[in-house]
């Protein structure tokens, strides 16, 4: 795996690593929680997986039809000068899971 970007945040720095740089490589993003000491509780945001999706509100809506608890509504993000659109869900057991509107993640020069 290679790095194909990084995102800078005030309290930690996600990397991304994928076998190639392209919008359709699945990417393992490692987050460096700068002043993180403890360890990480069940559910708290990390140790989570992501998966884009085209149509993020219509994706979180038909979740929550189904009973799916929503833990951070659809909403824009700006990182680095670049906007993008993210949702939480959480799953039967607890963990978040993160959904991101399609072609709006931007990761080193790729759109995702």
């Amino acid at each position: 795996m290679n790095k194909v970007g990084e995102m800078h945040f005030s309290s930690a720095t996600n990397y991304f690593l994928a076998m190639e740089e392209s919008a359709d490589a699945p990417m393992l993003e490692l987050t460096h929680n700068h002043d993180q000491t403890e360890p990480y509780e069940m559910g708290d945001g990390y140790s989570h997986v992501a998966f884009t999706v085209d149509d993020l509100e219509g994706t979180v809506a038909g979740l929550e039809e189904q009973g799916v608890e929503v833990a951070l509504a659809p909403k824009t993000m700006t990182v680095e000068g670049h906007d993008y659109r993210i949702a939480f869900v959480v799953d039967p057991d607890g963990y978040r899971i993160e959904l991101l509107e399609r072609g709006t993640m931007k990761v080193g020069e790729i759109i995702q």
